[in-house]
């Protein structure tokens, strides 16, 4: 205890420091909030499917080596509906459409739709590769020919055109590099690049997060103005769900901080109805919310969705430790004292038990940095130093303008007998649980066991596109796509034969057919491969173009001097679709598998199937490696487990040291961690009774609420320690703890609940959930610290009187 009172001291001689230096302290304080909130402009947000992954996870450095192989991976598809896609007025407009795009989408690399696909056709002993439509149709036979040749080539089938022949497609593939800085050569990568373009301080930088956001409002303007009945339009595609994404999260934040200010600063006048309580915490927390984003546009953190939680998180916690610190000085002040004695008092009464609530806090949240989800290990970096700076904004800022600001002793409005009525109902309930100790921890186990049926019931998931609510347009889109077009989404397979022109085997190209074959033919279940497409196509292509174009002949050539003479005649015909399916050497081949848009969940067992299937198939010899946009949702997936296990763990392991070293006794400290677990124990009942499941958003759940929750226990063990010492009394500790501090506890779990009420506010299913469960673990943990602390601290001190004696 002694160490504890020097600490509270030392508290005390930094609040008359404060007091006496408070315009210094002030100004210093601005000086460096203007520096680091000046660098907000430069924050940027980054949705992308990659980001959710680490630059050092094999699976980003996969997609990453395919990109810059084989070009662009995530185009941006348009779905046109229509009652006839084969007619001419509707033929007319898609072309209008079509060269629309072309001529107003900035950094567009191509667009591709029925006007201007791959058509392979040979003419006596010519081979022909040219548009599609390259004669456009005049007249209703013209388009019965054209319709005739869409349907009866495999490549257009479920790309271009449907069963039906309503829907067709138009695919708009973005630049692969920015065109920021240095001019990259557009073959790198195919012809092979320089050695300067190899090394990784002059590798050139992907298409920019500005320039993916002008390239889709482009691509949406030039929707809108040909949207219409009877040609009615959609979209599609990683990047555009990435980028209809970020534009919700930042409206989002922009009203949940709104919103979560307004809710605080008018709980803050019902509780203290004094205009200082209001403006001077809010104006401390903004400023840390300010800098903290300051930081991370200086070190180029972007934000993200998983990230849209911190500004609710900063606000409250920052604001719960104003609390605690406001209630002491309004206390001392109304009691008689000086201002400077009120500050330095609060300072000495609340100080160390608000640094270390707001370390532990920090110390859950720092528990998600080391998660393999870059996203969520982006929060634990970001997190803790934001929690930390409000901590320091507290001490020095708030403690400074209340040195300057003119304090009354009493409030004008009132509010004595709001505090005194919450002080007392808190007091109520804890003394009836030191009372009756055995029943509150019956009752607890009761409801904890209830809640147990729904945590059996939670599942995994990682399913992005459930997280636009239904109505969404992107969200439609794709499930449309999924219903008439066999698919909204995809992974591809990079298959290295291990040799140059290894794949001028006639045998090897074959097996890469029959492997393509087999993912086709695989049961529809959970996930399914729709369709594929390889250099085999090309193959089949040109084979039976030199072949008269007989269907017959649409097969791989049995020789390999003339595969190899007929992939040259396809590479001299002015066609570059190769390079996007295989390399200059002949060694690698891309295979790219339609399938529809599913829950990441099934992606790693279905892709270890393939793979090694595909290995039985291929040979040993050949390296398989699975990638694209749909192996890396999930993999995604793949690492959620020990991502929730891990960040679990290590914020057990950083708060309980410090719960322990805070009580000054192992025992009440390990107990005290038990209220803690309750919430989460909660929390994850309630998400298996509502289905929610625990994706890479709900998996910083439980260590959050361990960090929220801990806040009130440290400030009840804190007290209770002081006058349990002081009185050796459990029960009457009890009760005189929660009658001083009893009213701050309950309003900090108000803050707390509504901060992240105020996130069910979001247009985002997951984060609107996610606020919801946030604000049930805020509620039960106040309850766990009223009902369950009380009751534990009584028993434990009991089997301690009883050894003693």
């Amino acid at each position: 205890m002694k160490f504890l009172e020097r600490v509270e001291r030392g508290f005390s001689d930094w609040g008359y420091f404060i007091h006496r230096r408070r315009w210094w302290v002030l100004l210093a304080t601005v000086a460096i909030t203007a520096c680091l909130v000046s660098w907000l402009p430069e924050l940027t947000a980054d949705n992308s499917t990659e980001s959710f992954l680490r630059p050092n996870d094999p699976a980003r450095i996969h997609y990453d080596a395919m990109r810059e192989q084989f070009g662009q991976d995530e185009q941006m598809v348009v779905v046109v509906h229509t009652t006839e896609v084969f007619d001419l007025a509707f033929l007319n407009r898609l072309r209008d459409l079509h060269e629309a795009l072309e001529a107003e989408i900035p950094y567009l690399l191509e667009v591709t739709s029925l006007l201007n696909v791959r058509n392979t056709r040979g003419e006596g002993d010519r081979l022909i590769v040219e548009d599609l439509m390259q004669e456009w149709p005049e007249s209703a036979a013209d388009v019965a020919e054209l319709e005739a040749r869409v349907h009866e080539t495999p490549l257009y089938r479920n790309t271009l055109i449907d069963a039906a022949g309503t829907v067709t497609t138009i695919a708009l593939k973005p630049l692969i590099y920015s065109t920021l800085g240095e001019e990259v050569d557009a073959l790198a990568g195919f012809d092979g690049a320089s050695e300067s373009q190899d090394s990784p301080e002059n590798a050139p930088e992907f298409l920019t997060g500005p320039e993916k956001h002008a390239f889709n409002e482009a691509v949406s303007e030039v929707m809108e103005r040909f949207d219409a009945p009877g040609f009615e339009l959609g979209i599609a595609g990683g990047g555009v769900m990435n980028h209809h994404a970020t534009k919700k999260m930042m409206r989002d934040i922009k009203v949940f901080t709104t919103a979560c200010v307004l809710v605080v600063m008018l709980l803050l006048f019902v509780l203290f109805r004094r205009a200082s309580a209001v403006l001077l915490p809010t104006l401390t927390v903004m400023c840390a919310l300010g800098v903290t984003y300051g930081i991370m546009a200086l070190i180029g953190v972007p934000t993200s969705i998983t990230g849209q939680v911190l500004p609710m998180l900063l606000i409250t916690v920052g604001v719960c430790s104003a609390v605690h610190i406001l209630t002491i000085v309004y206390q001392r002040l109304e009691a008689g004292d000086s201002s400077e004695a009120a500050i330095a008092g609060a300072l000495a009464h609340s100080g160390l038990a608000v640094a270390m609530a707001t370390v532990t806090t920090a110390g859950g949240l720092f528990s998600f940095v080391s998660a393999e989800l870059a996203q969520v290990a982006n929060l634990g970096k970001m997190a803790p130093i934001g929690i930390l700076l409000t901590l320091v904004y507290s001490l020095t800022m708030l403690p400074a303008l209340l040195a300057i600001v003119p304090l009354k002793a009493h409030p004008r409005f009132g509010g004595d007998a709001l505090r005194a009525a919450m002080s007392a109902a808190v007091a109520s309930a804890g003394d009836w649980s030191a009372r009756n100790p055995w029943r509150a921890l019956g009752a607890t186990a009761l409801v904890l066991a209830v809640f147990g049926t729904g945590l059996l019931q939670v599942r995994f998931s990682q399913n992005g596109l459930l997280w636009f609510p239904k109505g969404d347009p992107i969200r439609e889109t794709v499930e449309f796509m999924n219903a008439h077009l066999d698919g909204g989404g995809g992974m591809d397979f990079v298959i290295d034969t291990g040799r140059e022109n290894g794949l001028l085997d006639p045998e090897m190209m074959r097996a890469i057919d029959r492997v393509s074959q087999y993912a086709v033919s695989l049961p529809r279940d959970e996930i399914w491969v729709s369709k594929t497409i390889s250099i085999v196509d090309v193959v089949k292509e040109t084979h039976k173009a030199l072949n008269e174009n007989d269907h017959a002949a649409y097969v791989i050539p049995d020789n390999r001097e003339l595969l190899a003479q007929e992939l040259l005649l396809f590479e001299n015909s002015g066609s570059d679709d190769l390079e996007e399916l295989t390399d200059s050497r002949f060694q690698l081949a891309k295979i790219s598998m339609r399938m529809p848009f599913a829950d990441g969940m099934h992606t790693p067992p279905f892709v270890d199937h393939l793979v090694e299937k595909f290995q039985e198939m291929l040979g040993d010899e050949v390296e398989i490696t699975p990638t694209g946009l749909g192996m890396l949702f999930g993999r995604t997936f793949s690492i959620v487990n020990p991502t929730l296990a891990r960040s679990y763990a290590i914020a057990l392991a950083i708060i309980t040291p410090l719960m322990v070293l805070l009580i000054g006794n192992l025992e009440r400290g390990l107990l005290a961690m038990v209220p803690n677990l309750i919430p989460i124990w909660m929390v994850l009942g309630l998400m298996g009774w509502l289905d929610i499941p625990l994706d890479n958003s709900s998996l910083m759940i439980g260590s959050i609420i361990i960090g929220l929750a801990v806040d009130d226990t440290i400030h009840f063990m804190h007290k209770f320690q002081r006058y349990y010492a002081d009185i050796g009394d459990a029960r009457l500790a009890v009760r005189r703890t929660l009658e001083t501090t009893g009213a701050a506890l309950l309003f900090t779990s108000v803050v707390l609940a509504s901060g992240f009420a105020v996130l069910m506010l979001s247009y985002m299913n997951n984060t609107s959930e996610f606020g919801m469960l946030a604000c049930f673990g805020a509620v039960t943990a106040f309850l766990a610290d009223i009902m369950v602390s009380p009751a534990l601290m009584v028993l434990a001190t009991r089997r301690r009187r009883r050894q003693t004696k």
